[in-house]
């Protein structure tokens, strides 16, 4: 991404591939590569990208090229933004050093809000599944979302969403990702068995704002804070068996060993306050709370982190009880910033 302009090729910088088909003046026809919570290749196929393609090529056929606007100053590049700088040695910047970057300089100068961890969110933020290889289709509506309430029904293709003309899944998270967080009307424009139909999608204040599971694997939120300071590999159902946390026939509870402490680079603060709370490498963290809150059913160990990051205040006092040498503990671990 080095001398990549940030606000020209805008793209979720989370992802395992990313593709913008460009007009040289700017526009640009269609996206590909989105993902989901499901895995890394949830959109990804060879019938679905000839799709986007062939939408690309006829898009390009019809273009009115439109003159470029002279830009003022210089593109924003990664390696001038001031939180990067400082770390920069020269080398390959990755697309997942982006958002870290920007997220700390946007905590510094405090125009950092809750809301804008959720970027470019699936179809499922407002009630829709698409078809992997015609992501045009929709294959599922959620009973009661936005897009049920509207009238979208399975089988409808997908024509065009706000001003952006739809050829996949990525194609609808960037016109989600511009639409304003605080809600209000968006217009899906579709075809019914070959019929042109208009929806009114009414998305509701905060309809951006998902879970800890949706988050978790993004790897932004390695960038998040307050961080835990400590982490590990989940304990698989044999090792819970062994060691008594579970039972024949019950649901296997959440729990990770404690395999090292962040007590090194720019974010040692929190790895020495884990310790100053009593944690050591090889503990088990076998329970959480966070008194006031709710925890969720953690599935994994990125469920944990995004929880952590998405939750935890910085003087938020959380309550620890882990397994050390086989006695249980209770510790105390306050979060900073």
């Amino acid at each position: 991404m080095r001398g990549v302009d940030l606000e020209r090729y805008v793209f979720d910088t989370g992802l395992t591939l990313s593709i913008l088909w460009m007009n040289a003046d700017g526009t640009v026809y269609h996206r590909y590569g989105g993902r989901d919570a499901r895995s890394a290749d949830q959109w990804l196929s060879i019938p679905s990208m000839e799709i986007a393609m062939t939408a690309s090529l006829d898009a390009h056929r019809t273009h009115e090229v439109i003159a470029r606007v002279a830009q003022e100053g210089e593109p924003l590049t990664l390696e001038r933004v001031p939180s990067f700088i400082k770390r920069d040695r020269g080398e390959c910047i990755h697309c997942h050093s982006i958002r870290p970057a920007l997220y700390e300089e946007q905590l510094a100068d405090g125009t950092w809000t809750a809301d804008k961890v959720w970027r470019f969110i699936p179809p499922s933020r407002i009630g829709l599944d698409l078809d992997r290889d015609d992501q045009r289709r929709v294959v599922s509506v959620v009973v009661g979302s936005p897009a049920a309430i509207a009238g979208v029904q399975v089988g409808d293709a997908l024509v065009s969403m706000g001003g952006q003309a739809i050829a996949t899944a990525t194609d609808v998270m960037f016109e989600l990702d511009r639409f304003d967080t605080t809600g209000g009307i968006l217009q899906l424009n579709f075809e019914r068995k070959g019929k042109p139909q208009t929806a009114q999608l009414k998305l509701a204040e905060k309809w951006k704002v998902g879970t800890a599971q949706d988050f978790a694997w993004r790897s932004f939120k390695w960038g998040l804070t307050p961080a835990p300071g400590f982490g590990g590999p989940q304990l698989d159902r044999d090792e819970l068996r062994k060691l008594g946390l579970l039972k024949d026939g019950s649901e296997a509870p959440f729990a990770f060993r404690i395999t090292y402490l962040v007590t090194w680079g720019d974010n040692k603060r929190y790895g020495q306050a884990a310790a100053k709370a009593g944690l050591q490498e090889g503990d088990l963290l076998v329970s959480i709370n966070l008194p006031g809150t709710a925890t969720p059913r953690l599935t994994s160990a990125d469920h944990f982190h995004a929880w952590w990051r998405l939750t935890v205040k910085p003087g938020d006092k959380v309550e620890l009880e882990i397994l050390r040498n086989g006695e249980r503990k209770k510790l105390q671990l306050e979060a900073i910033q």
